[in-house]
């Protein structure tokens, strides 16, 4: 119980003079939160109630199950981009912003917390890992443009088009002439003030004060009779709990986009986790966090929410507030349970181009070009990889561009994989180690004995390459060689490929007058190998424990 309810294992020993603190930082994300949840759930395609709803759950179910201490729960730009992407096929266009589209979110965040749990069960915490950091980047600088694109008809009070990121830029300047001047005062104002607070008040609520100043903008002004969108009706109250509603057809969609929900939100969760977890000398399970953030979500779809994830931004706050346990998250529940019973009704007069532009800010603080420098300078594969992600995200939509992403993290393993380098080996006069030729001065090479080590795994993706680069040192070589000792201790992983490419390569080894002679290889490998026949076409007097035992054996012969 202990192992997947880390609070019985922190709430008993809770020293309640870390109260006071840890209700200062809960009171401090839920300044934070509120606005973010209002904006997100917008977001999402649902009403800004729903936003709350969503954050009190998150919040309240992440302490029993996460091992971090600091990482706060709750909606995100990124995983409300994709579950709009996902519910809108469903719901229909005309539902999104409607009460009609919430059933959707909620069994998407159900499927999520289903794939979540799934994975932690089967200890799979290293999916976060999965996709490369070059091509998060590229997610990251590509989800963050194109939210600021989908935001933007909200500033000018415009409809906005459909489809992807760039179309919906394109149908946004076909309607420009239809601009609502006072849409764009009230939006542009509210951007603008974001921003100036961003540069001379950092760390203060800034996005709780616009909505503040624009609610009562809104009021003095009239501005929902002067054209301006507000958020209209928001019920005062709890909310509801159950299992939406939707037909058995829906599933098969909610899951594949569980599955996108799941690769952006978990690695954006762990990575929070793990820098808070390093910052305070603590270590967290990755397999549990999986659970943790299962069990988030599934509370998240019960009470009508939409899919969650840890926040690095939000934990940022915590830290600094002073967070130390998972105490401020459940006051900070709390506080969002007061504020829905007690102040929800208070956003009613919100415009709506306040929120779009409180999405903005938390994109713009996102976008920065410093990682595409440093890929420039270090990597230019790193750099296409990157690029690739992003304008994947850009040009053919989320959905897509999170598919495009995978395919690409693909292609980088299989490509780097089957460049494993296979260097000559020479041997070191005094001591008779074996080391890579040009490493060391003074090697000696043994007559007739080609010493060659791969440096990697031995499967489909560079057994050809193997083969052709042994091929080519045994041609290279000015004396006749009639022994090739391939070193196999740094092939971790083979399969039936590497086998039957030792096969080949024996056979054409000794089509020529040369042995091939296996030195150093694991367990594991080896057993593999011997039940693919490689151990009977070598035989098994051409397989040693050591690199020097090889070469003894074969002058032993000669």
């Amino acid at each position: 119980m202990r192992r997947y309810l880390p609070i019985l294992t922190w709430l008993p020993g809770y020293d309640p003079r870390r109260l006071s603190a840890d209700a200062l930082a809960g009171l401090s994300v839920w300044a934070l939160l509120v606005p973010q949840s209002l904006a997100y759930a917008t977001l999402s395609g649902v009403p800004v109630q729903y936003g709350l709803y969503t954050a009190f759950a998150a919040l309240l179910a992440y302490p029993f199950f996460g091992t971090s201490r600091q990482l706060a729960e709750g909606p995100s730009a990124a995983v409300c981009a994709v579950c709009a992407a996902v519910i809108a096929p469903l719901a229909g266009a005309a539902a999104m912003g409607t009460a009609a589209a919430a059933p959707f979110a909620a069994a998407l965040a159900l499927a999520v917390a289903v794939v979540y749990v799934a994975l932690g069960l089967l200890r799979m915490g290293w999916v976060s890992t999965f996709l490369s950091k070059a091509v998060m980047a590229g997610f990251v600088l590509g989800f963050s443009i194109g939210i600021i694109i989908d935001q933007s008809p909200k500033l000018f009070g415009l409809e906005g088009a459909s489809g992807s990121y760039l179309q919906e830029l394109w149908g946004t300047i076909e309607e420009l002439p239809d601009t609502s001047a006072t849409t764009l005062l009230v939006g542009g104002a509210s951007l603008g003030l974001l921003l100036l607070m961003r540069s001379l008040l950092p760390g203060r609520p800034r996005a709780l004060i616009v909505m503040t100043l624009a609610i009562l903008a809104a009021g003095a002004f009239d501005l929902a009779d002067h054209g301006v969108a507000v958020t209209g009706e928001v019920p005062t109250g709890l909310f509801s709990v159950g299992i939406p509603d939707i037909g058995a057809d829906d599933l098969g969609p909610l899951f594949a986009g569980a599955l996108a929900v799941v690769f952006v939100g978990f690695s954006e969760s762990l990575a929070a986790a793990r820098a808070m977890a390093v910052k305070h000398g603590y270590e967290i399970d990755a397999n549990q966090e999986l659970i943790a953030q299962g069990m988030a979500n599934a509370t998240a779809g019960l009470v009508g929410g939409f899919p969650v994830d840890g926040s690095l931004s939000k934990s940022s706050v915590a830290d600094a507030a002073g967070q130390r346990t998972q105490m401020a998250s459940l006051v900070n529940a709390g506080f969002v349970l007061l504020t829905l019973v007690f102040l929800a009704s208070l956003f009613e007069q919100l415009p709506s181009a306040t929120l779009g532009a409180v999405v903005i800010d938390a994109m713009i603080g996102l976008i920065t070009f410093a990682d595409m420098r440093r890929y420039f300078r270090v990597s230019r594969s790193d750099l296409a990889f990157f690029v690739g992600a992003m304008a994947g995200i850009l040009v053919f939509g989320i959905i897509a561009g999170i598919l495009i992403g995978v395919a690409l993290s693909l292609l980088m393993l299989i490509a780097r994989s089957s460049q494993s380098s296979v260097r000559p080996l020479g041997r070191e006069r005094v001591t008779g180690a074996f080391h890579a030729l040009g490493d060391l001065d003074d090697l000696e090479t043994i007559p007739g004995v080609l010493v060659v080590r791969i440096d990697g795994p031995l499967f489909f993706a560079d057994a050809d390459h193997f083969r052709s680069r042994v091929l080519a040192l045994v041609r290279g070589n000015e004396l006749a060689t009639r022994t090739v000792v391939v070193d196999a201790e740094s092939v971790f992983l083979t399969d039936t490929d590497g086998a039957d490419i030792l096969i080949q390569l024996a056979g054409e080894l000794r089509a020529g007058g040369t042995s091939l002679v296996l030195a150093r290889a694991h367990r594991t490998s080896l057993a593999l190998w011997k039940r693919a026949g490689v151990i009977e076409a070598l035989g098994a007097e051409n397989v040693h424990p050591a690199v020097a035992d090889a070469v003894d054996a074969v002058n032993v012969i000669a």
